[in-house]
């Protein structure tokens, strides 16, 4: 089968009505995450990252968790408390999302496109799982005080938050092969915006400030898929 020869079949359309319902929840998931509460001019985030909600992910020392969160209770405890509740309804929309992209790829190419399709699949969940691991190792040290936070708590976001990262971006790399095969230029487009977000991600486990920056480009590639999908046949 053809790149781009699917795509009038009638299971690979509804596919994409669905995928583009999933990107649209993720669009409006993540502005509700980055919306209100917002944190107080005491968070402040180390090392330039500029995001309360992802510097957690990846603290360093128990000075990182008081300049994000402050001695407990405090008001930044929760609004990372309510914006990790929402993250988990993020985490099933983002895997909807990657798992029907990777239903496309394989019923686009049955040969080739099933491998790399499988793959996917097993990395968005594994993505997930660890995303679930870490939300809740940051609610675990919410209501504690900052002297009975302990490593192992912080190596314990930090780790999951890893793995999450590096899964997410190999489950980018992979799906944008989906777009990138394709002759039209708006798909290739959405394919370099997800590659691109795949490899800004896998960056940012070395320079923490890209994780943020990341975020732009996939919510680009997020908007290109809503209007892909949702256009008038």
């Amino acid at each position: 089968m053809q790149p781009g020869s699917w795509v009038n079949l009638p299971e690979a359309t509804r596919a994409e009505r669905v995928a583009g319902v999933f990107a649209l929840l993720c669009i409006a998931l993540a502005a509700l995450i980055l919306g209100q509460p917002h944190f107080s001019n005491a968070s402040l985030p180390p090392r330039g990252i500029g995001n309360s909600a992802v510097a957690i992910q990846v603290i360093q020392n128990l000075g990182e968790v008081d300049d994000i969160l402050s001695q407990a209770p405090s008001p930044d405890r929760e609004a990372m408390r309510i914006k990790q509740y929402i993250d988990f309804g993020f985490i099933a929309s983002y895997l909807g999302l990657f798992l029907t992209l990777a239903f496309l790829l394989i019923f686009s190419s049955p040969s080739w496109g099933t491998t790399v399709g499988i793959a996917a699949a097993i990395c968005a969940v594994g993505a997930a799982v660890f995303d679930v691991r870490e939300d809740f190792a940051i609610l675990r040290i919410l209501d504690l005080p900052l002297e009975k936070t302990t490593a192992p708590m912080m190596n314990a976001i930090r780790i999951a938050s890893a793995a999450k990262w590096l899964l997410s971006a190999v489950t980018l790399a992979l799906l944008s092969t989906h777009f990138l095969r394709d002759p039209r230029w708006a798909r290739r487009t959405i394919g370099a915006l997800l590659l691109v977000g795949g490899i800004l991600q896998a960056y940012g486990l070395a320079n923490n400030v890209w994780l943020v920056r990341q975020g732009l480009v996939l919510g680009l590639a997020l908007l290109g898929l809503v209007v892909l999908f949702f256009r008038v046949r």
